[in-house]
């Protein structure tokens, strides 16, 4: 696909797909674009990647998502997750978000299929700032598996 840059340029624009190979590295990007490490920013990341692969999609462009959850901090360092795994983003409009403060539920829409994944309750209730460090808690959604942290139905 061409485009014209703003001195008249003619451009090629270059569509990307999400590399899923080292987790550690989109969690580094990830740091980079937040600006910490932090449970719901790993949660969002792996949350992102999980959609990816059972939606069988690139990212970027052949998705959308819509963020049910309580639309604050801590809880909304999920959307930065979900930018840097999935490559929707705020800008490009394939986010949306609906502040509900009972839920974590994401909507993921391909042009096939439709998953949603829901944070099961008992992730939330471990996230305990007072008792473990964010660093620590980040690292400890890090180890475990998606079966353990997310439900997930095909609608």
């Amino acid at each position: 696909m061409k485009y014209t840059n703003l001195l008249g340029e003619e451009k090629i624009m270059i569509k990307h797909t999400v590399d899923r190979n080292s987790i550690s590295d989109m969690v580094e990007r990830g740091i980079k674009l937040h600006g910490h490490s932090g449970p719901y920013l790993n949660l969002g990341i792996k949350m992102g990647l999980l959609a990816l692969n059972l939606l069988e999609v690139k990212g970027y462009f052949d998705l959308s998502t819509e963020v049910e959850m309580e639309y604050r901090t801590p809880k909304s360092c999920l959307i930065d997750g979900l930018q840097i795994s999935t490559g929707c983003t705020m800008g490009k409009g394939n986010i949306r978000v609906i502040d509900n403060p009972e839920t974590i539920k994401v909507l993921f829409k391909s042009d096939k299929k439709t998953l949603q994944v829901t944070l099961k309750p008992e992730i939330n209730k471990l996230i305990n700032f007072e008792k473990v460090s964010c660093e620590d808690l980040a690292e400890q959604i890090l180890t475990m598996p998606d079966k353990q942290l997310f439900d997930y139905k095909f609608n």
